[in-house]
Order: structure tokens, then C-alpha cells, then sequence
């Protein structure tokens, strides 16, 4: 019998990055960090299941991220929460136009062999030294 093994590609073609707590103006550059590793990547996921808040400068990280990855071509980002919090939050700012907004993490994740990478966000413990 012989096995052959299939090279992982330099780049996965999905990433998925789990946040959860409060993002605010005292977490912006931790979440910035964060969003930065996914901004090169074809799909990517922001699992927001955990996240309770999020103020102004988290929603200007995440439009910075989708207008940094539209103009490079990709697909837009798709977020996953069901908190009545953020989806009042994205319906007042009308981000379900912007991003792809789901509440099942299974209604935008393949159930195939597509490459792909699970990432944990920094936990936004409170302000930055």
C-alpha cells in the first residue's frame, strides 16, 4: 500500500477566527492585530458568537478590513452572531450590506476537504498598557 500525502497549501483558502467579550475604543489595536492576520486570506470568517459589544472604532476595524480585502478582490467577510446586541447594532449601521451576516458558523463553513485555518482572537482583557 502506498500513501501519498497532499502538501498544505502556503495559504488556506479559509480562515476562521474566534472572538469573544467587548471590543471598544480600549481593544481597538488588538483587534486590529487580529484582523490583520485574516486580511490576505480568500474567505474569511468572524465568528462573533461570544462577543457581548462592540463600540465605534470595533466597527471602524472591521469596515477597515472589508474595504482593504474588497479592493484586493475578495469575497467579503462573513460574521457570525445571533446577539440581539450586535444585530441591532449592524441593523441600525446597515452592515448586513457590507458583510455577510449569518448566526449558524455551519451556514458559511464548508463541509468539504477546503483548506482552511482556525484562528483565536486575543482576548480583549481591558485597556492596553
Amino acid at each position: 500500500m502506498h500513501f501519498r500525502r497532499r502538501p498544505e497549501p502556503a495559504v488556506p483558502q479559509m480562515a476562521v477566527m474566534i472572538f469573544s467579550g467587548e471590543y471598544d475604543i480600549a481593544t481597538a489595536a488588538r483587534l486590529r492585530a487580529d484582523l490583520n492576520r485574516l486580511r490576505d486570506l480568500r474567505r474569511v470568517v468572524l465568528d462573533f458568537t461570544d462577543v457581548t459589544y462592540l463600540d465605534s472604532k470595533a466597527i471602524h476595524e472591521l469596515v477597515a478590513l472589508h474595504q482593504y480585502r474588497a479592493e484586493k478582490g475578495f469575497e467579503r467577510e462573513a460574521i457570525v452572531f445571533h446577539s440581539p446586541t450586535l444585530q441591532r447594532i449592524f441593523g441600525i449601521l446597515n452592515l448586513h450590506q457590507v458583510f455577510h451576516c449569518v448566526s449558524n458558523l455551519a451556514d458559511v463553513v464548508p463541509h468539504d476537504n477546503t483548506p482552511s485555518h482556525l484562528f483565536y482572537a486575543t482576548l480583549p482583557s481591558g485597556p492596553e498598557d
